[in-house]
């Protein structure tokens, strides 16, 4: 009788820990109970990959004939591109950016799937607001980057001006989820990017976040080189 009363016991706490784990598991995200299709699996072929057209409307700010032109490989969820928006960005942004000297190009690389989300939902806003929504999603990461992502990129981007109907259509366009694993796809063949945040400055590669007096020495010798000194 007693030991029958252990294996009750045993397999009653066995019971226990599985229905935890799966309530835990359902719960992350209750509003992610909806199919998107940024959740699908989408993996890249890296072989015979070869650079393609995309049609997705570049992401600038500054003069297009300005002598030094930057651009940006970033993922949503990349805490050093996170990094780079909030203490890097405004400086290069109010000196060289405002100042004509510098184009800036911000283009997505998404490396998970919560990346290609808010990568979505920032084409998806008005094209006019799409780099300072990036700007408030990179400083408010710590909010949305959570169990219930969903909801509060949904809170995020109704303050965009996208509606509950809006941002549903939006992570189920098919079109634009292609487009923006294009535009991976074309960064991985033509500048080898692999890693996040990657730029290219008047076309050299620079991997990995880099403090503002770096990208002042790389932008000064630039300019001087520019203007005959």
């Amino acid at each position: 009788m007693r030991r029958n009363k252990i294996l009750l016991l045993f397999f009653g706490l066995i019971f226990i820990v599985i229905t935890f784990y799966f309530s835990v598991g359902s719960y992350t995200d209750k509003s992610s109970r909806v199919d998107y299709l940024f959740m699908e699996d989408r993996s890249i072929n890296m072989e015979n990959l070869s650079v393609s057209e995309v049609s997705l409307q570049e992401l600038s700010i500054g003069d297009d004939d300005a002598p030094v032109t930057i651009i940006e490989y970033a993922s949503m969820t990349c805490s050093h591109c996170a990094d780079f928006h909030t203490e890097t960005y405004p400086a290069l942004k109010e000196d060289y950016i405002e100042k004509g000297e510098v184009k800036f190009i911000f283009r997505e690389f998404p490396l998970d799937k919560l990346s290609m989300a808010t990568s979505m939902l920032a084409r998806c806003v008005d094209n006019s607001i799409s780099l300072a929504f990036i700007d408030i999603l990179f400083q408010k990461r710590s909010k949305w980057y959570s169990d219930n992502a969903i909801a509060e990129l949904k809170s995020l981007s109704k303050q965009a001006g996208l509606s509950s109907e809006d941002f549903d259509q939006c992570l189920n366009d098919q079109e634009l989820l292609d487009q923006l694993i294009m535009q991976k796809e074309n960064a991985i063949k033509e500048f080898q990017i692999n890693s996040t945040p990657s730029f290219i400055i008047n076309g050299k590669v620079i991997s990995g976040n880099k403090p503002y007096s770096y990208f002042k020495s790389e932008i000064e010798r630039i300019l001087d080189s520019y203007k005959g000194v």
